[in-house]
């Protein structure tokens, strides 16, 4: 049938037919997946639409979409992540049936950008923005780096597979955003690992969070390569902070692999001032954490901290001895040599240690080239640069006397120590007057005025000794240090024991109180239920009474009535009357006996009632616990008769005035005797 151009028709399930019919759960829609909503948007309109076309189409429908137009421009992004959009000039887009996305690959977001836009900006993304870049980091995990998946982790992006072990590490490749926020990360989830959460508490937010991160995978290792980085970062500088212990002294370690590897760049000029640029931020960061190391000297087994001490100040000598360090005397490789070498924390021994061996090394070398030399006054390249390298120590070792007051005020006991000390490969030195020798000119000097004949034996032999002295005393003072720290293991171990004794202790203590107060409650418990009983008692005793007293108006309105009676029917009377009384003196009875107190309660109201009864002439036979002969008159054996019983209960006679005899109004309840 022909339609008019004024008539529009909608097919059910399409968006706009949820815009005309149900507004409400369209927008709802929008606001949980704007995406999936836009994309029925495309399809349905079948042409080229640009981004703005398709905002104004939205709100054309009613559909309000609170977003910026940078939040429009990163929604386009997502569209074009859709398998079915593609893109179609510069900034249209077109719905294709085939789905083909090899024509721009670069158009997804990967999971490293999208990351940095989340660590860039975090507070100032908006919910969609976040929700969206949240879901592209966590569909490339895999992509990112130690840093970075613990940076996403930070930024509670949903980290749903943790690798069994870290891969490599290169912070450099990371931008600084993200290393600034792992490392904060790194070092808060390190204190919460470390506190120790009692039982019955509840964890902070920071022990649960970092409950996701397996324990396998340690967390301050990474900061290490971060910071032995060449080159100027914050986040560096944060690690080397965060960093103590075994994990400063490898991040020393790093770092002095890295100013080792240093000397093998080229002499280029260039290449010299672009290390200097990188190495100028690393010295500087590792000055202040070996400072700080050092001075974090263990008080009882520094056996490790003297191995580190002294495996830096060797390392310090051995730049400071390489060719390839003098041929830059103010490079930043042996500034930090001589400040390592000179450091006044570093005990004296163990410096002058180190001088000696690198010396010993040096003249070894001296001697062997000496050897192969063709004259006794020729001097090769090689015996020049070994005298070089025992003047660069010696005049190290000088030079520890003017700077190492300024390097370490906290530590001027050892400077002043550093400073008195003169080794005695310095002194043969010293000795030596100086030579001005060349390959190239004859020494054309007379033999007389030359240098006097050197002895490399002599000097090898004594050097040889100061060695073997100085590792003695190390030796010794490592035994000694042994011994000691044996002794404070025992006392440790036998201090520990004691704890535990007393731990044990205070828990058998408190088992204990636990169990008195159980006890306690559950006396407390009965006791209030006997009261309660006992009430329950005196207000039935009570009404026994009224009764009784009833009873004893309606017998002397009787009397009154009916003078004619016999006496044996006033007698029986009487008696069924008195049998009433016993009944209830029997029930408080059972109370006394049940309460076990002689001074309770139930004990005092049965001597009341006893009190009041004997008025009537009704008295109780037998005593509780009473062993007497058996009589079936006045007894009654629930178990069966005996010859001897025992009363449980005792039982009530009356003795009226006139009668021969007591009548027995309840009897004593016995059992037999054992």
């Amino acid at each position: 049938m022909p339609v008019p151009e004024s008539v529009r028709a909608l097919v059910p399930g399409t968006i706009r037919y949820k815009a005309a019919t149900d507004l409400a759960i369209l927008q709802d829609e929008f606001e949980d997946n704007p995406v999936k909503v836009l994309v029925g948007l495309v399809r349905e309109l079948g042409e080229r639409v640009t981004i703005t076309a398709l905002r104004k189409c939205a709100e054309s429908m009613g559909i309000a979409a609170s977003m910026s137009l940078d939040e429009w421009g990163h929604m386009r992004q997502l569209l074009l992540a859709e398998p079915q959009i593609r893109q179609d000039g510069k900034s249209g887009l077109r719905w294709s049936e085939g789905g083909s996305k090899s024509e721009s690959p670069s158009r997804q977001q990967s999971a490293p950008e999208a990351l940095r836009e989340l660590a860039s900006k975090p507070r100032k993304i908006r919910a969609r923005t976040k929700q969206s870049l949240s879901a592209a980091v966590s569909a490339g995990l895999k992509e990112l780096s130690p840093y970075e998946l613990l940076a996403a982790h930070a930024l509670d992006v949903p980290v749903t597979e943790w690798p069994q072990q870290w891969t490599e590490t290169r912070p450099e490749q990371v931008p600084e955003e993200i290393r600034l926020v792992a490392v904060e990360h790194i070092t808060e989830m390190s204190r919460a690992r470390s506190r120790i959460v009692l039982p019955g508490t509840e964890p902070g937010p920071a022990a649960r969070k970092a409950a996701d991160i397996p324990s396998s995978l340690g967390l301050l290792p990474l900061l290490v390569p971060l910071v032995a980085m060449p080159a100027s970062s914050l986040a560096a500088d944060k690690a080397a902070r965060a960093l103590s212990g075994e994990h400063a002294w490898n991040a020393l370690r790093a770092a002095m692999d890295y100013f080792e590897q240093a000397l093998s760049v080229g002499s280029d000029p260039k290449d010299t001032s672009d290390r200097e640029e990188r190495l100028a931020p690393l010295s500087a960061r590792a000055r202040e954490l070996l400072k700080t190391v050092l001075m974090r000297r263990p008080k009882e087994d520094d056996l490790p901290w003297r191995d580190f001490a002294e495996e830096m100040a060797s390392r310090a000598c051995a730049l400071l001895a390489d060719p390839r360090t003098r041929q830059q005397p103010n490079g930043t490789v042996r500034a930090w040599a001589q400040h390592v070498a000179a450091h006044p924390a570093i005990p004296t021994e163990l410096r002058e240690a180190a001088r000696t061996v690198q010396v010993v090394a040096a003249v070894e070398a001296a001697d062997a080239v000496d050897a192969d030399s063709t004259g006794i006054g020729e001097r090769t390249k090689e015996s020049r640069e070994v005298e070089a390298v025992r003047e660069t120590l010696t005049g190290d070792a000088e030079q520890t006397k003017s700077t190492g007051v300024e390097e370490g005020s906290d530590a001027d006991a050892e400077v002043g120590e550093a400073a008195t000390f003169a080794p005695r490969d310095a002194a043969v030195a010293a000795d030596d007057p100086p030579q001005d020798v060349t390959n190239d000119v004859p020494d054309e000097t007379p033999e007389a005025a030359q240098e006097p004949e050197r002895n490399p034996q002599a000097e090898i032999a004594a050097l040889t000794r100061l060695l073997e002295e100085e590792r003695s005393n190390a030796d010794a003072a490592r035994a000694e240090h042994e011994r000691e720290r044996r002794a404070a293991s025992a006392a440790l171990a036998e201090a520990e024991a004691a704890a535990n004794r007393l731990r044990l202790r205070v828990e058998d203590e408190e088992k204990h109180r636990a169990e008195a107060e159980a006890r306690a409650h559950a006396t407390e418990a009965k006791w209030e239920s006997a009261q309660r009983d006992l009430e329950e008692a005196a207000q039935r005793a009570e009404a026994m009474t009224r009764q009784l007293r009833r009873r004893d108006d309606e017998l002397r309105q009787s009397r009154q009535t009916a003078r004619g009676a016999s006496q044996a029917q006033l007698r029986q009377a009487r008696i069924d009357t008195l049998r009433v009384l016993a009944a209830v003196l029997a029930e408080v009875a059972d109370q006394a006996v049940h309460e076990g107190e002689k001074e309770g309660l139930a004990n005092a109201l049965y001597r009341r009632v006893l009190a009041r009864a004997a008025a009537a002439g009704v008295l109780d036979i037998g005593v509780l616990g009473e062993e007497t002969d058996y009589d079936p008159a006045v007894h009654r054996a629930p178990g069966g008769p005996a010859a001897r019983v025992v009363v449980e209960r005792p039982g009530f006679v009356w003795q009226g005035p006139r009668e021969p005899g007591p009548v027995v109004l309840e009897q004593a309840i016995v059992r037999r005797a054992e």
